[in-house]
């Protein structure tokens, strides 16, 4: 068995087969030297997930603790109907033990943790890590549970926080107001994901966003809309004051007026740009005032058809996208050829 460990300070474990249950016994051994713990599993397998949890476990109990990173990552399908829930008990254990209670977490990465998390893991995690600076709760469960609410608390206690990944609908005017606190670190990253269940809820307010900025001046906000968000609930949430720097509109749905918005509001902090939409001529025109507006664009990932006169126009506005290879352009020529050929 390869035992994938890059130094003393970064403790990597995946559990695949029944045999990568030693990986317990070297943390037993070492778990007192990690600082970084990161766990990769085939959650679909039982014997994977007690591994993984028990992982959690013996960090719970190791003395003289000096971890501050934890990430999870799932790397299979979730059994039929998985709930999850021995990941939370695990967590909620790890995050409330003596052995962490030293508040030295600075970083958990919750992301490829693909479960329902809940306000209680989060308001365990928040009242026992005070010094936590980066938190991604970004995950790809169905439905996000984590109120607004919950957020307003964590960050009240998390003063350190300066990145932080999480969906739309855990945000709220209160949540920006918390994050604007004077007595509190200025909010570096914010990575906001929107969904089906953004469709339904109120939008926060231009007033709010104004205030977060005024207090994070170097803010950088990457957003994400899914193909399950309705165009003109990605228009109410696309406020212009936003200091955008990487948009992705996968939404399969024309985004030529979103692109025309980011054009005229986001020409000082655009760095990444990702589409999955439908081609069309008013895409492409889109994509040209973009280009020529946004002159710190660094990546265009487009995946849908645009005319070859239309990308050597790009290309030629944005050289530093042909420079660094940071780009996906695609002939609507070369999709026809390979479609006939399908």
């Amino acid at each position: 068995m390869l035992i994938d460990v890059e130094s003393v300070d970064t403790f990597i474990c995946k559990f695949y087969t029944k045999t990568d249950d030693q990986y317990l016994n070297l943390l037993k051994q070492h778990g007192h030297h990690v600082k970084a713990v990161k766990i990769i599993l085939d959650q679909h397998e039982k014997e994977n997930r007690e591994n993984a949890c028990q992982v959690l476990e013996i960090l719970s109990k190791t003395e003289n603790p000096k971890i501050s990173s934890l990430t999870i990552e799932f790397d299979g399908e979730n059994p039929l109907f998985y709930s999850g829930l021995e990941f939370i008990q695990s967590l909620k254990t790890f995050f409330n033990s003596d052995a962490t209670n030293a508040g030295l977490l600075t970083t958990v990465d919750l992301g490829g943790l693909w479960i329902d998390l809940t306000q209680e893991l989060l308001d365990v995690l928040s009242g026992n890590h005070p010094n936590l600076q980066i938190l991604n709760i970004q995950n790809r469960s169905l439905i996000c549970k984590i109120h607004p609410d919950c957020l307003v608390r964590l960050v009240g206690r998390c003063t350190n926080l300066t990145h932080l990944s999480l969906f739309y609908c855990s945000l709220s005017d209160e949540v920006l107001e918390a994050l604007s606190d004077e007595a509190r670190k200025p909010i570096q990253h914010l990575s906001i994901k929107c969904r089906r269940q953004e469709n339904y809820i109120k939008v926060i307010s231009p007033e709010s966003w104004k205030s977060l900025v005024r207090k994070s001046p170097n803010l950088k906000v990457t957003m994400n809309f899914d193909h399950d968000c309705f165009q003109e609930k990605v228009s109410a949430i696309l406020n212009p004051v936003i200091p955008v720097y990487d948009l992705r509109l996968e939404t399969m749905a024309p985004v030529h007026e979103s692109i025309n918005m980011a054009a005229n509001s986001f020409t000082g902090s655009l760095e990444h740009l990702v589409l999955r939409t439908i081609s069309s001529r008013e895409l492409e025109e889109a994509l040209i005032i973009l280009v020529t507006r946004c002159r710190k664009l660094k990546s265009l990932n487009v995946h849908c058809g645009i005319s070859d006169d239309i990308i050597e126009q790009i290309l030629s506005l944005c050289p530093a996208l042909k420079e660094n290879g940071e780009y996906v352009l695609k002939s609507t020529i070369q999709l026809e050829e390979v479609g006939s050929e399908s």
